[in-house]
Parts: structure tokens; C-alpha cells; sequence
């Protein structure tokens, strides 16, 4: 049977073992961590002095054309102009088919018609 003094000393040897292990792995996370603090407050200024200050104004302007367009929109709706929805509806029906006709298989259809009547 072993003595308490032997013991308490493969105790101590097992505590030193586990402390010099933490400090390896401190020594191997310590350049992550100085990384992570040279990286993250320059990204932080960054997000707080150019990122916040654009999304308040976006948010400020938004909501100006909101308060400035809202009777301009009621009093049309109101007053029943829709003369715009039908020029709309043509002008998109119109840029449809220019892109159809930019298709590969309707040049080419084209380029074949216009050799066969040549």
C-alpha cells in the first residue's frame, strides 16, 4: 500500500501534467485570439461609423418619400386616374417580344428564312 506522501505527490505530478497542458493549448489559442481582437474592433468602427449612418439616412429618406408621395397617391386613387396601367402593360408587352425575337432558335429561324428567299 502506497503512503500518503506518495499519493499527494502523484496528485501534484498529475495537477502539474493538466496545468502544463492548459498552458500549451493557451499558448496555441492565444495568436487566434489576438487575431480576433486585431480583426473585430476595426470591422466594429467600420459597422458603427459607415454601415449605421447609411442605413438611418436610407431610413430617413424612406420614410420622407413615404410621407411626401402618400396624398400624391391617395388623391390620384381617389380621382380614378388609371391611364398609366394600360401605356404600362403595352410597353411591357412590346419589350416581351423584342426579347423573344433575341432568342437563339428565332434568329436563327430568321437568318435561315432570310437565306431561303435569297
Amino acid at each position: 500500500m502506497r503512503s500518503t506522501t506518495q499519493i499527494s505527490r502523484s496528485d501534484e505530478a498529475e495537477v502539474a501534467g493538466y496545468a502544463a497542458e492548459g498552458a500549451i493549448r493557451a499558448v496555441e489559442v492565444a495568436p487566434l485570439v489576438l487575431i480576433g481582437l486585431l480583426v473585430c474592433p476595426p470591422l466594429a468602427i467600420l459597422v458603427v461609423v459607415v454601415v449605421v449612418p447609411l442605413l438611418l439616412m436610407a431610413l430617413v429618406v424612406g420614410l420622407l418619400a413615404a410621407v411626401v408621395t402618400t396624398p400624391y397617391v391617395i388623391v390620384e386613387h381617389l380621382r380614378g386616374h388609371r391611364g398609366h396601367v394600360p401605356l404600362l402593360a403595352h410597353r411591357l408587352r412590346h419589350a416581351g417580344r423584342a426579347l423573344l425575337d433575341l432568342a437563339p432558335h428565332r434568329i436563327a429561324a430568321d437568318a435561315r428564312s432570310l437565306h431561303a428567299t435569297r
